[in-house]
C-alpha cells in the first residue's frame, strides 16, 4: 500500500506492506530522509502518535493515507555553578517556530520562558523564525542561555 509522510510542505510517498508496522515505515523514512527511527514520530490527523509496534492497519491506515511528521531536537541549559547541565528532548514539526519551540518548553517542562534564549552555534534564534529555515534539523542540539 501506498502511505505519505508530510514534512517541509511535500507529500513523500512509501510503499510499504499491508501488514506493515510502524517501525517499517519509518525505517523507509530514516532510507529516504536521513532521519533516525529514534528521532522519528509518525502522526495520524495531527494528534494521534503511532505505536513503532503495531501495524499500520490496526490505526485504520489504508492505501493513500497521509501521516505527518515530528522529529526529535534536543535543548541543552548551560551548567550551574555545581557544574550539572540538562538536556531536554523535544518533537517538533517543520513549521514550528522558535518561539512554539519555548511554549513546548514552558508546558512539557515548567521552564518559565520569559527570560530565556534559545542559541544555535554562535546564532541567538529570533522568536518568529521556522526552526527548518533556521537549520534546525532532526537531531539538532539548541543551547537555552
Amino acid at each position: 500500500m501506498k502511505v505519505n509522510i508530510h514534512f517541509e510542505g511535500v507529500n513523500h510517498e512509501f510503499a510499504v506492506k499491508d501488514d506493515a508496522a510502524v517501525f517499517d515505515l519509518k525505517a523507509q523514512v530514516q532510507k529516504k530522509l536521513g532521519f533516525l527511527v529514534t528521532n522519528q514520530r509518525l502522526f495520524i490527523d495531527g494528534s494521534t502518535m503511532l505505536n513503532d509496534y503495531r501495524t499500520l492497519l490496526s490505526y485504520g491506515i489504508v492505501g493513500d493515507t497521509t501521516l505527518s511528521l515530528r522529529y526529535k531536537i534536543l535543548v541543552h541549559v548551560q551548567p550551574n555553578r555545581g557544574g550539572i547541565s540538562k538536556e531536554y528532548e523535544l518533537f517538533v514539526h517543520d513549521y514550528n517556530t522558535v518561539a512554539n519551540l519555548k511554549q513546548m518548553l514552558n508546558l512539557e517542562y515548567g521552564i518559565d520562558i520569559r527570560s530565556i534564549e534559545l542559541k544555535m552555534g554562535n546564532d541567538i534564534l529570533e522568536d518568529s523564525r521556522k526552526i527548518w529555515g533556521s537549520d534546525i534539523k532532526p537531531g539538532c542540539h539548541l543551547h537555552m542561555i
